[in-house]
């Protein structure tokens, strides 16, 4: 069954995926492969994170939907509270091409963004409980 939120999750991946192999591509012609494994690796991990918080939400619509919305509110501080403990633990390589790596991960990110905006415009949502 295809709900609301399958569609906003298969959308944004589409969207961040496209978005992740047009920067790893151009990465790869302007800069080379260290630029292009920089770029693949941070936007990358943006499209995994963003994926799996939103499959919990697809979940919790099919198998406890009033729990979407508030599942949808802890999964993203939980993404973050992650990331702000496990970033700065994790050591750098050299091979890393931090630029191209932010500009990678900030331009999935943007785009994963607007196509989950723009997806979510599409829903149908009930504000209040059924009766």
């Amino acid at each position: 069954m295809t709900t609301g939120w399958r569609r906003v999750l298969m959308t944004t991946t589409a969207a961040g995926l496209i978005c992740l192999a047009a920067s790893t591509a151009l990465a790869a012609l302007v800069s080379g492969a260290a630029a292009a494994a920089s770029a693949a690796a941070a936007g990358g991990l943006v499209v995994v994170l963003s994926f799996l918080s939103l499959g919990l939400i697809d979940w919790a619509e099919r198998h406890r939907p009033q729990l979407a919305i508030p599942l949808f509110m802890i999964g993203f501080a939980l993404k973050l509270a992650v990331l702000a403990m496990v970033l700065p633990a994790v050591r750098v390589g050299d091979w890393l091409d931090g630029a191209w790596a932010l500009g990678a991960g900030t331009a999935v990110l943007l785009v994963w963004q607007v196509a989950e905006v723009m997806s979510f415009a599409k829903m149908r949502l009930a504000v209040s409980a059924p009766e």
